[in-house]
C-alpha cells in the first residue's frame, strides 16, 4: 500500500500541532500515513497536547503512527523561528516530495512554512507550489484553494502586484485553464466543469478604458476554449463575480492574482479550506493557513484545515 506522506512544516509554528491533532482523529487510517520529521519533537508535542499518540520509526503496526525520522538541526523553541532548522524543514519537504516522485508515497500533505526563513537560510524559495513544480520538472502547475463553498485557482501565485500583468499571457492562461478543467474532471468527477475567469482590471477593464489585458489576453483565450466546447465564462469583473447566484453557477473560478480571489474564499471558509497543486505527477494537499508563531506556545490551534487536508488526500487516493 502506497502511503500518504505528511510534511508538517516549520517546527516552531503550529503545523506539527495541527497535524498531530488531525491524526488523533483518524486512528482507523494510521496505516495509510507516514509522518516525516523528528520523532522526539513529535513525542514532546504529543505530551504537551495530551493526545496519547504512539510513534515508531518505520512502523507497520496498527494503532501506531509511522514516522520517517528526519533529525532536527537544533532544539525548537515554539513561536521562535530559527534559521538553523531551515535545512531540517527542507529535508522533510524533500523526503516527502522525492518519495512521491519515486512512487513511495501516493500523495503528500504539507504544513505551513515561513518563506522568509528559508530564503534567509540561502535557499531560493517562493512557495510550496513553485518548489514542487521545479522538483517535478513541471513548467505548468496550478494553485487551487478549495472549501465546501467554492474553488479558486490562480493564474499567478506569489508575485508582487506590479509583476502580475506581464506574467499573464495567452499561452499561460490556456495551459492553466486546460489543467484546471482536466483535474476537475479527473479528481472531482465533473463531466463538464463550468469555469468563471476573472478580469485583471477593475470592472474587467471597462472595454479597454481601465486596461487592455482583458481584450488582448484574457478574452481571446476564453473564446478559443469555447470553440473547443469547454465551459468557460469571462472575463468577469471580480467585484461582482462571487455574488450568491454566481457561486451556485460555477464549479471553479480562475483568479488573476493571489489577493483577488482568495480573500473571498478565506472569508467564506478560513480554517476549513485546503490548497491543492494541480498538474503535478502526484497529489499535493496543504492547509490553508500560515505558521501562526504567535499562538504556537498556546497549543490552541484549530486543526480543521489539517482535518480537511487528510480527508481530501484520502478521497483523492482511493
Amino acid at each position: 500500500m502506497s502511503l500518504i506522506a505528511i510534511s508538517p512544516g516549520d517546527p516552531a509554528g503550529i503545523g506539527p500541532e495541527v497535524c498531530l491533532k488531525a491524526l488523533s482523529k483518524n486512528k482507523k487510517n494510521y496505516k495509510k500515513f507516514v509522518l516525516v520529521g523528528d520523532i522526539e519533537h513529535f513525542e514532546t508535542l504529543n505530551k504537551k497536547l495530551k493526545l496519547n499518540l504512539k510513534f515508531k520509526i518505520n512502523s507497520k503496526a496498527s494503532g501506531i503512527i509511522n514516522v520517517r525520522h528526519v533529525p532536527l538541526a537544533t532544539k525548537v523553541v515554539l513561536g521562535k523561528p530559527n534559521t538553523k532548522n531551515a535545512k531540517y524543514i527542507l529535508d522533510v519537504l524533500f523526503e516527502a516530495s522525492l518519495g512521491a516522485l519515486e512512487k513511495r508515497y501516493s500523495a503528500i500533505i504539507t504544513g505551513p512554512i515561513n518563506k522568509a526563513l528559508i530564503n534567509e537560510y540561502g535557499f531560493d524559495f517562493s512557495g510550496h507550489t513553485e518548489f514542487l513544480a521545479d522538483i517535478s520538472n513541471k513548467k505548468n502547475v496550478v494553485m487551487l484553494l478549495a472549501n465546501k463553498f467554492l474553488k479558486v485557482a490562480l493564474a499567478t501565485t506569489h508575485l508582487p502586484l506590479k509583476e502580475v500583468s506581464k506574467n499573464i499571457t495567452t499561452e499561460k492562461l490556456e495551459n492553466i485553464l486546460k489543467i484546471l478543467i482536466n483535474e476537475l474532471k479527473q479528481k472531482w468527477k465533473l463531466k463538464n466543469p463550468k469555469i468563471c475567469v476573472l478580469g485583471l482590471n477593475p470592472h474587467a477593464g471597462e472595454n479597454g478604458f481601465l486596461g487592455s489585458e482583458e481584450i488582448e489576453v484574457i478574452k481571446p483565450v476564453i473564446d478559443k476554449l469555447k470553440k473547443n466546447k469547454l465551459n468557460v465564462d469571462g472575463p468577469e469583473p471580480a467585484d461582482t463575480a462571487f455574488v450568491p447566484e454566481k457561486l451556485d453557477k460555477y464549479d471553479a473560478y480562475l483568479s488573476m492574482f493571489h489577493d483577488q480571489g482568495l480573500p473571498v474564499l478565506k472569508t467564506l471558509g478560513f480554517g476549513n479550506s485546503v490548497n491543492i497543486t494541480l498538474g503535478l505527477p502526484f497529489i499535493r494537499v496543504s492547509v490553508d493557513h500560515g505558521t501562526a508563531y504567535d499562538i504556537a506556545k498556546k497549543f490552541s490551534a484549530n486543526d480543521a484545515s489539517a482535518l480537511e487536508a487528510i480527508r481530501t488526500s484520502l478521497e483523492m487516493t482511493e
